[in-house]
């Protein structure tokens, strides 16, 4: 049977015992999973491990947990990969923190472009959605999720560093299939992916990517939703 997973923010290290004082977590553990004590569960720290721990103690605001053993996780990302996603309606940005974790994205920057309709989120409600997904998909830590910066911001902050390979999708870009075939991107350890508004990027956006030589690519002719090409851009880069 598969067991609970947990994320927990401090390090387990060789710890044997662990006490859960997060009221989230305890309430998770309690109620919602109604865990008892003696059941099995799994927890995990961001450092590549998966501990098998077992429920010792129930209190109203703490859960007790002995360590029993400790492996690698089963799904740890193959790369680095920064997901600069321009922001579109709340729910839609949700889904697309969700799914991107899934998938194994190390980092995800809210992007403020030309045509974002929205203009705020809520940073703890995407974390939670984060954490969430982690414990889901079974991967070893939980992407950070950046503050929103405004495009410019990101290219400069992005213009320096070493072995990162910013790839911008857009509908006129060269087809990704053949940017492969003469490009090494996806071998890299490193990877910016930048993927546009609800209305796409504008022509000053694209302006501005070929002033900073960026490569611009495309996942077909085909004209997608700004979160059907997060998860097929990410598809493509991070499973690969």
């Amino acid at each position: 049977m598969r067991l609970h997973r947990f994320y927990i923010s401090e390090k387990i290290g060789v710890k044997t015992e662990i006490t859960v004082n997060s009221v989230e977590l305890v309430n998770q553990i309690q109620r919602v999973f109604r865990l008892k004590k003696g059941d099995m569960v799994i927890t995990f720290d961001g450092s590549g491990l998966d501990f098998e721990c077992e429920i010792v103690g129930l209190e109203k605001e703490a859960v007790a947990l002995k360590v029993i053993k400790s492996e690698p996780s089963r799904f740890v990302p193959k790369r680095e990969v920064y997901l600069y996603q321009a922001l579109v309606k709340k729910d839609n940005f949700e889904w697309i923190v969700e799914k991107a974790t899934e998938l194994g994205v190390t980092h995800i920057i809210p992007v403020m472009a030309e045509r974002s309709e929205k203009k705020s989120l809520n940073e703890e409600r995407l974390k939670k959605i984060a954490i969430e997904a982690s414990e889901q998909s079974g991967r070893s830590d939980v992407p950070t999720i950046g503050q929103i910066m405004k495009l410019e911001d990101v290219i400069l902050a992005t213009s320096g560093t070493v072995n990162l390979k910013r790839l911008v999708f857009h509908t006129e870009g060269l087809n990704f299939a053949t940017y492969q075939l003469t490009n090494n991107a996806v071998k890299t350890s490193l990877v910016g992916i930048f993927i546009g508004p609800e209305g796409g990027w504008s022509e000053k956006e694209i302006e501005l990517f070929h002033k900073n030589n960026m490569d611009i690519v495309c996942l077909g002719n085909q004209v997608l939703r700004s979160e059907t090409a997060v998860i097929a851009a990410l598809s493509r880069v991070v499973l690969e």
